[in-house]
């Protein structure tokens, strides 16, 4: 084998290991951010709840100063909820940013499990409608977070 023959061989080693590199690199991204999807899906939730919580504390205060709370408190609530999963749906597209239509969905059916869970416990403050339309209320919290994560991946690039 010639130097000149040696230096070709070796040439063309490294054209197809620099080839190799980018997909291994993606597959080890891929690797890390599957490993990391549960701890951004808690995060966003936990922030989801905290918008919620302002939400909720915001709407609280509007009927609070207003001369008769009672007709505004079901449509406040359900304004409130709707908010939380649209911009819940908003910033778990913009955590996750590469998979929005799954984290939007997740933290959507996330946010609806803690809702119907706590309204186990408040049964008795529960809306008058009936079981259509609180089922169908009920359905759109993880279409808005769907939503929401589309729009916060789309306004990001």
């Amino acid at each position: 084998m010639t130097i000149k023959s040696a230096t070709k061989t070796s040439r063309n080693t490294a054209k197809r290991r620099s080839k190799a590199a980018p997909a291994a690199r993606r597959q080890q991204e891929a690797a890390s951010s599957a490993s990391d999807f549960p701890k951004k899906a808690l995060k966003a939730f936990l922030i989801t709840i905290a918008v919620g919580a302002g939400l909720i504390l915001l709407c609280s205060l509007i009927a609070y100063f207003m001369p008769d709370p009672d007709p505004m408190i079901h449509p406040l609530a359900y304004a409130a909820a709707a908010l939380t999963a649209l911009i819940g749906g908003i910033v778990a597209g913009k955590i996750h940013g590469s998979a929005p239509a799954i984290c939007g969905l997740l933290n959507g059916l996330l946010l609806l499990a803690l809702m119907l869970l706590l309204s186990l416990f408040f049964r008795s403050l529960a809306s008058g409608y009936s079981a259509w339309i609180s089922a169908l209320l009920h359905a759109a919290v993880p279409l808005l977070s769907f939503a929401g994560a589309i729009i916060g991946v789309k306004h990001t690039r």
